[in-house]
């Protein structure tokens, strides 16, 4: 059975920066990721037009409740798209695509569901799609 929503926020927020609302990191390629939740430029753009919402990254930072209100509309559409993934996505943990999307995004959720796994690139430091399916 899969985490509530705010259950699986809480984990992620431990696993991705120790409940840091305020922690930063950037990849060799200079990419940023930012918050308790290490939400990088991408997906923040992706949450501004949905909710059409604007702010910098840096007032994302500094807002614990904008980072909780994005986190949480990024779990409840990764769900969505789990959910139209359909019998595609039976044999799989709710929680460990949650976890998959979360690291690799929407498309990379769906090519690992797709491939059975078999897609598994890792990030920057070196954690897999796999790594965070098994760890959630």
């Amino acid at each position: 059975m899969a985490l509530s929503v705010a259950d699986f926020m809480g984990a992620m927020g431990k696993s991705e920066s120790s409940n840091n609302y305020s922690s930063q990191r950037e990849n060799e390629d200079k990419r940023r990721f930012v918050g308790k939740y290490q939400f990088g430029k991408d997906r923040l753009t992706d949450y501004k037009k949905a909710n059409k919402e604007q702010f910098t990254m840096e007032e994302f930072i500094g807002d614990p409740e904008l980072q909780e209100r994005v986190m949480e509309w990024q779990v409840r559409d990764i769900d969505r798209v789990i959910d139209e993934l359909g019998e595609k996505a039976e044999g799989f943990d709710r929680d460990g695509l949650r976890a998959v999307a979360h690291l690799g995004g929407l498309t990379g959720m769906r090519n690992y569901v797709r491939t059975r796994g078999e897609y598994n690139p890792e990030d920057d430091l070196e954690t897999s799609l796999d790594d965070y399916y098994n760890k959630f």
